[in-house]
């Protein structure tokens, strides 16, 4: 039965999010969060399942931390989505089938699975390979195409191998095993990607199944004296931001209009409303870069000097390719809007041929607004010059006035400027952020260990200081006794737990104890209804088979990356502290 006259929550499953699929795939379901709609989404990242045939080190482990999962049941959210198949989940379709089985009294969506049983939303995996393709072998004239592949386990990797089989048959070129290896879809592809090369000496193009394993085939090449995108084009499958952070960048199949994570949400949306849906596919197109060259779109004359608004924004649209898939704050500057105004206004002064001084100085004030806002986040710096380049180009090869052209080019140059400061910016903040967190992450372990010996005084202290290393928002909340996880059993958390404390905003309240008891089943609608954000994240603090408590957190970039050992490290320090 729905609920009513509460903020509604919905949990979303998943693998380890530090992985860069992953992490897209969080940050596309945040944004697709209608804004003053009462919704919101609790991440629950537990690592990637794996079965008992594993290490079991490793296997007691993730059991411990996938414990998180079971608040998907104990704190009834209104929907699920389940990020499955392409997280690596190294389990049989049954064994999937069984886990989601244990949530189906709840509307649930599932993203990259094949479970009939349940609404899906996959990639149309055809619709991007047989682009990349068609260009490779029909504009370049290449015979020579290989692929390094997944796993049998995951149905993207063998769906995008029929595909690419498929593809090179229609186009007139056979195929033979030799073109193809297998890989484990992570960075560690070395060994597959120089079999890849020692059998195929006169490859000229490469399909990697996903963007990580590009990077070692990178390596390879890089040993080879190879460079992608002049001796081989290279190609992945994803178009994560590691794509664009790749050197060269690295050109990828991607989501067209939609991504997997806003169609999930738009469905499993509806299904809360009670309508009726279905499974849908996504399509992809081809996201041309430095190691493949290939663009979608072209700027002609015409185009040019009709000004269409449809024109500017698929522009935008092609190289901020990103910003429909992020959490875009309601507060923030809308960038595709800015965009749309000072492109209109540098191609309406090249039609007219006339820019006044005050044109010109408002157009370069939007420029610099609009970098300053953060547009670099949204593609990458490759492609934003080489659009830059094109547009530029394309304007002078048709001049209409010299002295306008002049002007027009000083604005140019001005985005140049812009983009490449912001990126230093970036560069700059990122290290500092990093050697900052090395610092807090020293000072937290020290305080952790100075009270041991003293439970209650420890245990103070060491609460106080948790802004150390905890997100700008977030709050920690503690079992009266650690829970442990006994073989072959789930971890279920008790009916109780404390709220110790809580970050807003960076600062840090302590909760006086006669106010700390809380009901575990109330904790997301309570997290929901009393914090700003739209969108948190949780991890079990867990020490080898015992779970001390749960962190709630902002998912920030920082968490992205090392949330899970933020926790894993407060679970260590309880254990010293409590016995």
């Amino acid at each position: 039965m729905a609920k009513e006259n509460k903020v509604k929550t919905i949990a979303v499953i998943a693998g380890n999010i530090a992985n860069e699929f992953c992490r897209d795939l969080m940050e596309s379901i945040r944004s697709a969060i209608p804004q003053g709609k009462d919704i919101h989404v609790i991440i629950l990242p537990g690592e990637v399942l794996v079965n008992e045939e594993s290490n079991v080190g490793v296997w007691q482990y993730d059991a411990m931390f996938n414990g998180v999962y079971s608040l998907a049941k104990q704190c009834e959210p209104d929907g699920i989505i389940f990020v499955l198949g392409s997280m690596g989940w190294k389990v049989s379709a049954d064994e999937i089938h069984e886990f989601v089985e244990k949530y189906k009294d709840i509307p649930k969506v599932l993203i990259s699975s094949q479970d009939k049983d349940y609404v899906t939303v996959n990639y149309d995996n055809e619709t991007g390979i047989r682009e990349a393709i068609d260009y490779l072998v029909n504009v370049n004239g290449f015979t020579s195409i290989c692929m390094l592949g997944g796993e049998d386990f995951n149905h993207d990797a063998m769906d995008r191998k029929e595909i690419f089989i498929k593809c090179l048959e229609e186009n007139g070129l056979p195929y033979n095993e030799n073109f193809y290896e297998t890989t484990d879809m992570s960075s560690h592809t070395e060994a597959a990607a120089r079999r890849l090369l020692e059998n195929n000496p006169n490859v000229e193009a490469i399909f990697c199944v996903n963007d990580t394993s590009a990077r070692g085939l990178y390596n390879v090449m890089e040993d080879k004296g190879l460079v992608p995108g002049k001796d081989i084009m290279v190609f992945g499958f994803d178009n994560t931001r590691l794509s664009s952070e790749m050197n060269p960048s690295l050109t990828s199949i991607g989501p067209d209009d939609t991504t997997l994570g806003h169609r999930a949400v738009e469905l499993l949306l509806d299904m809360m409303n009670g309508k009726e849906v279905s499974s849908e596919k996504v399509k992809t197109r081809l996201y041309g870069r430095q190691s493949f060259p290939y663009e979608m779109y072209h700027y002609t004359n015409k185009e040019l000097l009709d000004i269409d608004e449809e024109f500017i924004y698929r522009m935008f649209d092609d190289c901020f390719y990103r910003y429909r898939s992020s959490a875009i704050r309601k507060s923030a500057v809308d960038l595709r809007r800015l965009y749309f105004e000072f492109v209109f206004r540098i191609l309406n002064a090249y039609r007219n041929r006339f820019m006044p001084v005050e044109e010109y100085d408002e157009i370069g004030n939007m420029i610099d607004v609009f970098f300053a806002n953060g547009a670099m986040e949204y593609t990458d710096a490759t492609k934003l010059l080489e659009c830059i380049q094109r547009l530029q180009y394309a304007i002078n090869v048709i001049q209409k006035s010299l002295a306008v052209n002049a002007v027009i080019n000083r604005l140019f140059l001005r985005m140049r400027d812009d983009c490449i400061k912001e990126i230093c910016k970036t560069n700059i903040n990122q290290r500092n952020i990093t050697s900052g967190n090395v610092k807090k992450h020293r000072s937290h372990l020290v305080i952790g260990m100075d009270y041991i010996g003293d439970k209650d005084k420890s245990l103070a202290e060491y609460i106080k200081n948790m802004s150390l290393i905890c997100a700008d928002s977030g709050s920690l909340y503690m079992f009266d006794e650690p829970v442990e996880r006994s073989e072959n059993e789930e971890v279920t958390y008790p009916d109780d737990i404390n709220m110790k404390c809580f970050i807003k905003d960076g600062e840090m309240h302590v909760t006086p104890k006669d106010r700390q008891k809380r009901k575990t089943k109330n904790l997301f609608s309570a997290v929901a209804e009393t914090s700003h954000l739209d969108c948190m994240t949780v991890y079990p603090i867990v020490y080898q088979n015992k779970t001390y408590g749960l962190y709630f957190c902002e998912l920030t970039d920082r968490i992205y990356t090392v949330g899970g050992f933020i926790s894993t490290t407060i679970g260590m320090v309880m254990h010293q502290l409590m016995n």
